[in-house]
Parts: C-alpha cells; sequence; structure tokens
C-alpha cells in the first residue's frame, strides 16, 4: 500500500467517524478484538524482520547487509505507512469513548498503539544505522516518514482538539492551526495527479469490496478490521462506507 493510498483511507474513515460518534450501541467486541489479534500478529511479525536485519547489520559485512537491506526495506516502508492507519483510528475511536462518556475501545487501542510505537521506534533506529550503507535510500525512507506525521497531524487534528485526545500528535501547534479550518477544505492540499486519483480509488473499492480478504496485502486488511468495527448501518447495500 502506497502512503497516498494509507491516507487516503485514514481521511474517507475519519470524515465517516460520526457512524461510530452518533451510534446507538458500542463498537462490536468481535470486531475489535479481531482488530487487535491482526495487528498484534502484523506486529510480531515486523519485529521480528527488524531484529534480523539488525544482527545482519551488527556482524559489519556490506555485501550482506545491503542484501538485507534490499529484504527488509518494504516492511520499514510498511511500517510508517502504517502509522497514519493506527493514529487516525485511534483518535476516533478514543473520540467515540470520550463522546459517549465509557471506556469501551480505549484498552484495546491504546495497546495497539503502543506496539506500533514500539515497532515505529525500532524502525526509525534501523533507518538511522542504514545511512552507512545507503544514504539515498534512507533519505527516501525519511521523508515518508516525515510526511506521514504531518498527514497523521492534519487528519487526526480535528477530532484531537474537540475530545481533547492527548499523546496522539507529533506537532501539535500545526495541529491547533488545522483543526480550526473544515477538514473538507484541508485534504484538497493533497495534489494528486489523475493516475495517483484513480490509484487511491480502485484501492479503496478493493477493500470495502473484497469477500475474500487473501486478495488484500497486509495494510488492506488492517484497514478492513478497522472498517468491520463500523455498525451495519454505517454501509450500502454494495458493502462501501456511506458518506455521513
Amino acid at each position: 500500500m502506497k502512503l497516498t493510498e494509507a491516507l487516503d483511507i485514514s481521511a474517507r474513515m475519519m470524515t465517516r467517524a460520526g457512524h461510530l460518534l452518533n451510534a446507538e450501541e458500542m463498537v462490536e467486541d468481535k470486531a475489535l478484538h479481531q482488530y487487535w489479534i491482526y495487528s498484534r500478529d502484523l506486529t510480531n511479525q515486523w519485529l521480528q524482520n527488524l531484529s534480523i536485519c539488525q544482527k545482519v547489520l551488527s556482524q559489519g559485512d556490506p555485501i550482506r547487509s545491503r542484501q538485507c537491506w534490499l529484504e527488509y526495506e518494504p516492511d520499514l516502508r510498511e511500517i510508517l505507512r502504517a502509522d497514519i492507519l493506527h493514529r487516525s483510528w485511534y483518535t476516533i475511536l478514543q473520540a467515540t469513548d470520550t463522546k459517549n462518556n465509557v471506556c469501551h475501545c480505549e484498552p484495546i487501542c491504546r495497546s495497539v498503539l503502543s506496539n506500533q510505537m514500539q515497532v515505529r521506534t525500532r524502525a526509525l533506529k534501523l533507518i538511522l544505522s542504514g545511512y552507512q550503507i545507503d544514504a539515498a535510500r534512507m533519505n527516501r525512507l525519511n521523508e515518508i516518514r516525515k510526511s506521514a506525521e504531518a498527514w497523521s497531524d492534519l487528519i487526526c487534528s480535528h477530532l484531537v482538539i474537540r475530545y481533547d485526545i492527548q499523546g496522539i500528535l507529533f506537532d501539535e501547534k500545526r495541529a491547533a492551526k488545522w483543526g480550526k479550518q473544515p477538514l473538507g477544505l484541508l485534504l484538497p492540499e493533497l495534489k494528486l495527479p489523475a493516475f495517483a486519483t484513480r490509484q487511491v480509488d480502485s484501492n479503496w473499492s478493493l477493500i470495502t469490496g473484497s469477500q475474500n480478504t487473501d486478495r488484500l496485502n497486509s495494510l488492506q486488511k488492517l484497514a478492513r478490521t478497522m472498517l468491520d468495527c463500523f455498525p451495519p448501518s454505517a454501509f450500502n447495500h454494495d458493502g462501501t462506507l456511506r458518506s455521513v
């Protein structure tokens, strides 16, 4: 999943968060549990791969180290892209609990975010180590990190400010500024070429319309577990998530 696709999914869920915020019933326990299980397994897989890569780098063999990067760099990219999904979803679930004055989603979403922050920290340390191997590739990864952080703050800022959600923003000052403007006016700042727009629409259609999750990649499956937490009334007959 590309960064623009992760951003698109997060923005669509955020603009439809009212389905959860205004729902008469709480998020189903089974759906929350499935989100937690899949997130846990995905994080554990990433941590295992990062440990292998770190071990290879510590041995100091330049040829093996570069081979290791070629094999595990996709994991680093996925971890950074997943950060947008996890942070936006954490914000939605926390806001839902706060609005309904309950502590229903909080334990699971906080556990998932804690695990994501752990693996993200490990990934960033590995990227710093990688500058000795290929500075250009590490710079590209760092650009993904900075973009993911900025877009995460933009998407989450409105609910964070409204429901006083702590510990989710990277830059509170810029988020406070963004949070004063309607989300619909801010999102067009993501100027995508026509082919990219088709890609994100196709990605969204695949996630919401696929009955066989085996067709989905790891981050698409992660997004699907989030969408499955929305109430049935939030979906159209074709399975797509309705606008609020």
